[in-house]
């Protein structure tokens, strides 16, 4: 992806979203908290519509829910949503490789073949992969989607795989799922590469169904804390789950390739 992808946060904004998702993801902060704006702007020193900027893209991006003008809490994931989502995200995603290799160019068939090989997996003790591997199994995707050749698939992806979705499934694998889903690119990517429409679909399905069973666990893992408020602190810079070193990371792009930036207003976002 290039260093410029992973780059330090830049600005306080960029400093507090991250802050916040990683209190998400590490269930720090657990679903169905509040998030109190006041404590935000105290802690971060800054402005009340600075901090309403960064939590209208964490739930842009699917972390928190907008629950009124000015409250936010942490999204509750319902296994029945996440399994809809995986289910519409297989159909998509499986038509969108069926198409790939039957329409892509063959400098397009090249350059997948090239990323999915130069992925290599994160080493436990490192963070800095981990966050590589996030953006790098997220560039496949998309570049498979845009060599499908249909139109409106990038906004049906963004809803399918919303980037909370996606960072959960990498903090939900073992070292071992990983290193499956590696190997599942490449086949995917010959299935393409040998214009085999069946074989990439199936592959394609395979994939994206392999991390289901782990998101469903951890979110059930989590439960509900429906009206607790979460106490707001800042969070050091990496946490040890697991034997696995996670870390803060960067923005990504969504599963459409849009980065959308903060102060975009909540009624182009689509929160109403």
């Amino acid at each position: 992806m290039g260093a410029r992808h992973l780059a330090k946060a830049h600005s306080l904004a960029e400093r507090m979203f991250l802050e916040i998702r990683f209190g998400v993801l590490s269930a720090r902060y657990l679903p169905g908290q509040i998030i109190p704006k006041g404590e935000l702007g105290e802690l971060y020193k800054c402005r009340p519509a600075a901090v309403a900027e960064v939590l209208n893209a964490l739930a842009f991006e699917g972390y928190l829910m907008r629950q009124s003008r000015s409250e936010f809490t942490v999204r509750t994931w319902r296994a029945e949503e996440v399994e809809d989502l995986f289910e519409m995200r297989a159909n998509l995603e499986g038509h969108a490789a069926s198409r790939a290799a039957t329409r892509a160019s063959a400098a397009e068939i090249s350059l997948l073949g090239a990323l999915a090989a130069e992925v290599c997996e994160a080493a436990p003790d490192s963070h800095e992969d981990l966050e590589r591997v996030i953006h790098e199994n997220l560039r496949f995707h998309i570049e498979v989607m845009r060599m499908s050749r249909i139109p409106q698939i990038a906004e049906m992806a963004r809803m399918a795989l919303p980037n909370a979705l996606h960072r959960r499934i990498a903090w939900s694998q073992r070292a071992e799922d990983a290193e499956q889903s590696f190997r599942m690119h490449q086949k995917i990517a010959a299935a393409i590469t040998e214009r085999s429409a069946s074989m990439a679909r199936l592959l394609m399905r395979e994939d994206i169904y392999s991390a289901r069973e782990a998101v469903l666990a951890a979110i059930a893992a989590m439960g509900s804390h429906e009206g607790e408020v979460a106490a707001i602190v800042h969070f050091a810079p990496t946490l040890e789950i697991d034997g696995r070193l996670y870390g803060q990371g960067t923005r990504e792009a969504g599963a459409d390739g849009r980065l959308i930036p903060f102060g975009v207003p909540a009624r182009s976002l689509g929160q109403g």
